[in-house]
């Protein structure tokens, strides 16, 4: 009850209110491009990392549905919306809700659950119906509210962004309980088996992030910001669809576990080697 409020009315608003509150720029538009990039190269790596390295050309394929997971869906809103608002300043969560809404979770709904259903348990999925389920999401409209004010120059209430704003300090609690749950490390005998596919999402991503940020024109906390989303660490979504298509449920914890812990350490050494 309580994941299913914030989805449909705390996540919203506060997608809204980021949004709005944001300087409207160029970034709008840059953000989810490198989010959906750093996204299909993570996929595209991790592929080929469990297929040609020797040592893990034969693993189930359940696992190897979650190691493509691992390697490409970040925990950017969760996770990257708490880490980002407390570093930088609630004028930069807009960063988390525009990489999440438009590159993150549309794929993971679309290509996320066709990988599923090939290496899971083979459960039939539909691209229409797939972006149905994203174009039904809350939070989207939410954030697509907010580029709209933008775009037709809307003025909005003073009250309307406080509630947003009072409504945002709230979730976020809620966002970073929700991580701590996921937590488990029940699984750690194969932490071996996931060593590459978190390097790809830890360490390979955040450069990627900062490459193609800095080469499209973002510069200082903007380009911090979207950096810190690259490297974020396995999204707690993707232990729901490892249990829907019967993919390696324990080994999916695990990684999300293994990658959240490693973020504290991952994080501080990206931002000093790139910034």
């Amino acid at each position: 009850m309580l994941s299913v409020t914030v989805l449909n009315v705390f996540l919203p608003a506060l997608a809204f209110g980021l949004v709005v509150a944001a300087q409207f720029d160029s970034s709008f538009i840059v953000i989810p491009l490198t989010g959906g990039m750093i996204i299909v190269a993570g996929l595209a790596m991790g592929y080929a990392a469990y297929t040609l390295l020797p040592w893990f050309k034969n693993i189930p394929r359940p696992a190897f549905g979650v190691m493509l997971f691992a390697a490409a869906f970040g925990n950017v809103t969760f996770l990257g919306l708490p880490i980002i608002t407390e570093m930088f300043g609630a004028e930069h969560g807009y960063v988390a809700i525009l990489y999440d809404q438009f590159a993150s979770t549309p794929l993971l709904l679309t290509i996320g659950v066709l990988i599923a259903s090939r290496y899971g348990s083979g459960k039939s999925v539909s691209l229409a119906s797939s972006l149905k389920r994203v174009l039904l999401l809350p939070p989207l409209w939410g954030a697509a509210a907010g580029i709209v004010v933008h775009v037709t120059g809307m003025t909005v209430p003073r009250l309307v962004l406080d509630t947003t704003a009072l409504m945002g300090k709230a979730v976020i609690p809620i966002m970073i309980f929700t991580v701590g749950l996921a937590l488990d490390f029940q699984d750690v005998k194969r932490l071996a088996l996931i060593i590459p596919a978190l390097a790809l999402k830890l360490l390979f991503a955040p450069v990627l992030a900062w490459w193609i940020g800095s080469r499209f024109g973002l510069t200082g906390e903007t380009l911090k910001a979207l950096t810190i989303e690259g490297g974020m660490p396995v999204m707690v979504i993707s232990l729901v669809i490892a249990d829907e298509f019967e993919l390696d449920v324990p080994l999916t914890a695990m990684c999300i576990a293994a990658s959240t812990v490693a973020l504290f350490f991952t994080m501080p050494v990206m931002m000093k080697m790139l910034f």
